[in-house]
């Protein structure tokens, strides 16, 4: 692990071997435990168990509660606290530079119901190589990084994130796209090389010997680990057939560099005061972040057209809490969403009929405007190695939303 030989005198790794870590593998782990007592790790873990499994909710509704912005402001401590004690800095080197981004998930995957985290992806695509480049500070270091914690023990049995480490991934730094002026033949574009090139997951393993690069990275519950937006990662599907196999139970938190990546909401709904003390987002402001994360990860979610609606009639009330770039996504999703159900490509229930036939709307044709006029915006994420399935129903090609 990333620990082994590096530990200080209290036994913590020290912050500059977790960023050499960042830098040099795209993920780094953290084994000390996110927060000094374990209740509020166990709160959080049992809320999102109760909402999965009694009350039949997404996940993604824990933002709702106290608890869990706690948690947030003891990563947020963790990674970006800035103090001139060195030893009291965060993790991520410029601090200074990256805030809070609002991007929050959470999991709640069980193997007895033979469910699977996400497929391979990149959180984000560089519409340029030269964006790619802006993408990473001089000295290595990423301008976006998630913080992914574990609720419960999380393991290739009961399901953990795999990773392909950036030295073996050769679209991490150069980019997934074939580049424009390579050859002057129009035919070395057709060519297999070309076809393989554009498929980032095949170009990463593309021999027998390179799948032995993919690492699991199991954690134990309160473990955690960072990476960056162009590792290439997934959730694993767990063994349903494992003994004493618990559901793997997760939460992350984004940061990112404000120039790079602005945060989905204002900065100032979450921030500590001069005495240390957290401000957590209004319920109203909690509530909207739950709507616009259900409609940008719609896929993931088996939500009725009825739901699906609400979620953006919210959103669209309270629109002017969003970031521009951020509320764009929003609608662009939301319209992609009616229009999957209009055209039968999503299961909805006999009852949402009507509803779907509000495809039609006035809002969608708006929306659809607004999003050819903005087009270059919406290629937000990178998900092409995963053919058509039940879990996303998207072409070979398709540029998908951030999963994990």
């Amino acid at each position: 692990t990333v620990e082994e030989g590096v530990r200080n005198s209290n036994g913590k790794v020290p912050k500059e071997k977790i960023r050499e870590r960042l830098v040099q593998d795209g993920y780094a782990l953290i084994n000390n435990k996110l927060c000094s007592y374990d209740s509020l790790r166990e709160k959080v873990g049992r809320c999102i168990s109760d909402l999965e499994v009694k009350h039949n909710l997404p996940a993604t509704f824990v933002l709702l509660f106290d608890q869990t912005w706690t948690l947030a402001a003891e990563s947020h401590n963790l990674l970006l606290r800035s103090n001139e004690q060195s030893q009291n800095r965060g993790i991520l080197q410029h601090a200074k530079n990256m805030a809070f981004n609002f991007d929050m998930l959470a999991w709640h995957i069980d193997p007895r119901l033979d469910q699977s985290g996400f497929s391979p992806h990149r959180d984000r695509q560089p519409d340029s190589l030269s964006a790619l480049k802006q993408s990473f500070y001089s000295d290595g270091q990423a301008k976006y990084v998630t913080h992914w914690i574990a609720l419960t023990d999380a393991n290739p049995e009961n399901s953990c994130l795999y990773v392909i480490p950036k030295q073996y991934d050769p679209g991490y730094l150069k980019g997934d796209d074939p580049p424009m002026d390579e050859g002057s033949d129009d035919n070395s574009k057709k060519s297999g090389d070309c076809e393989q090139f554009l498929d980032p997951l095949s170009r990463a393993l593309n021999t027998k010997q390179s799948y032995q690069n993919i690492r699991a990275l199991p954690r134990e519950e309160g473990q955690s680990l960072i990476f960056t937006h162009r590792i290439m990662h997934w959730g694993s599907r767990g063994n349903k057939n494992a003994l004493c196999v618990q559901p793997r139970i997760a939460i992350s938190f984004v940061y990112s560099d404000t120039d790079f990546e602005a945060p989905y909401l204002s900065e100032e709904s979450f921030a500590e005061d001069d005495n240390g003390n957290w401000q957590i987002p209004l319920f109203s402001v909690r509530l909207l972040l739950v709507c616009a994360q259900l409609l940008i990860y719609y896929q993931r979610f088996d939500l009725s057209t009825a739901t699906i609606r609400a979620c953006y009639d919210y959103c669209k009330t309270n629109a002017h809490k969003l970031h521009d770039a951020y509320r764009k996504k929003v609608f662009v999703e939301f319209v992609k969403a009616m229009k999957e159900r209009r055209d039968g490509i999503a299961n909805d229930s006999a009852n949402d009929d009507e509803e779907a036939g509000d495809a039609n709307s006035e809002d969608e044709e708006a929306l659809l405007e607004e999003m050819l006029n903005h087009s270059d915006e919406f290629d937000d994420d990178y998900d092409e190695t995963m053919h058509n399935d039940d879990d996303t129903m998207q072409n070979d090609n398709a540029k998908k939303r951030k999963i994990e």
